[in-house]
């Protein structure tokens, strides 16, 4: 082999390195790349708000749970595949920055159906860690940090009885939940009500195609039937049941408002 083929395999060799590092530095909304590496996220921030901004019936009108159908029994411990970044197959190809970024804009989007849905609903509301991407505080004066060890990301109310929502987050459409330690404590302790929920933001960077739904606890009494555990439980497969004798929309963010519903023809979001 001659020194120049030599060098041109040495150069191919760095720019594939190149291109790998720079695909896991960003995410793309809307478009548009956006380098999460550093941490930073107003940038995203910005660009989640513009989106809202374009379409501010984005998140919905609905405020109740969404209707589950319970899924077929399969086999225990069946890989997710690329099922979304709420389980574990899509997470594994991710980098953390690029797994903190989705996170981030899961809640940031629950954080902005929250103040809409709910009168009590307020900054104080979002005590997760992510907080403080969004509400940083003044200097000398901090803002509130947050803590990712109680088991939901957000608490709605005062008093004994507040609300409790842990937010999941995918970029495909969904179908399937991780819940961590804390999660499964916190849901476990409130299995006997419905004051723990999920709220699952599907094709979170896709605003076109982005929806919350809001999923009963899979240890309660009404949600425990509704889905699938996968290897233990920690990770849960669900399905959306159909609504008004049509099934979901296989594409359309605006369930059940959609047209399509009524008059059986697709709403054009995802130009069909």
């Amino acid at each position: 082999m001659t020194a120049a083929e030599l060098e041109n395999g040495r150069m191919a060799a760095n720019s594939a390195w190149a291109q790998r590092e720079h695909r896991q530095r960003i995410v793309i909304i809307g478009g548009k790349e956006l380098d999460v590496h550093t941490g930073d996220f107003g940038e995203l921030t910005a660009e989640l708000q513009r989106a809202l901004d374009a379409d501010p019936q984005l998140l919905g009108n609905r405020n109740v749970f969404a209707s589950l159908t319970p899924v077929a029994p399969g086999r225990r411990g069946a890989s997710p595949g690329s099922r979304g970044d709420a389980g574990r197959g899509e997470a594994r190809r991710l980098s953390a920055a690029q797994r903190e970024a989705i996170g981030y804009a899961g809640e940031w989007f629950a954080y902005q159906w929250l103040r809409r849905k709910y009168r009590a609903a307020n900054e104080t509301s979002w005590v997760s860690t992510n907080r403080r991407k969004f509400f940083p505080g003044l200097p000398g004066l901090p803002g509130l940090p947050g803590d990712d060890g109680l088991g939901y990301d957000f608490r709605v109310g005062s008093g004994r009885q507040p609300l409790l929502f842990e937010v999941k987050a995918s970029q495909s459409e969904g179908g399937q939940i991780e819940l961590g330690e804390s999660e499964v404590r916190a849901a476990q302790r409130n299995a006997g009500s419905d004051r723990w929920r999920i709220l699952m933001v599907t094709s979170v960077l896709e605003p076109s195609r982005l929806r919350v739904a809001m999923l009963l606890n899979p240890f309660s009494a009404r949600g425990r039937d509704l889905y699938r555990e996968e290897g233990g439980a920690l990770r849960f497969s669900y399905g959306l049941r159909e609504e008004h004798g049509q099934p979901l929309h296989p594409t359309c963010p605006r369930w059940p408002q959609c047209w399509w519903y009524r008059t059986k023809r697709c709403c054009g979001r995802d130009g069909g």
